[in-house]
């Protein structure tokens, strides 16, 4: 796999669907969550344009995506790690880039 998606993640992606269709329709949902991983995908070949956001957390990185930021890591083995799916005009603090782990990241 190119990436990886931590489970944070994918409860704002459960999240981001369920809004969207709720919202915008089945196709909507379609198109956009379809356009989410894309994003993945480019932030694996390195196509993105990332923002270092270790000010706020070391080693993390965002980069934006529609109305969505999409908060990562680089793994020791050159995959992204995706830790947080949030919306553009969420307060982000730590707490919500910072994914549940025992390992302390």
């Amino acid at each position: 796999m190119k990436y990886l998606i931590k489970r944070a993640a994918l409860a704002d992606l459960e999240d981001i669907v369920r809004y969207t269709k709720r919202v915008w329709g089945r196709e909507q949902e379609r198109v956009y969550l379809k356009g989410l991983f894309d994003c993945f995908e480019k932030i694996a070949a390195h196509e993105t344009f990332n923002v270092d956001f270790s000010h706020i957390k070391a080693g993390c990185f965002k980069c934006k995506i529609n109305h969505h930021l999409v908060f990562f890591r680089w793994l020791e083995d050159g995959r992204p790690e995706i830790i947080r799916i949030l919306h553009e005009e969420m307060d982000i603090p730590v707490q919500q880039v910072k994914p549940k782990s025992s390992q302390g990241y």
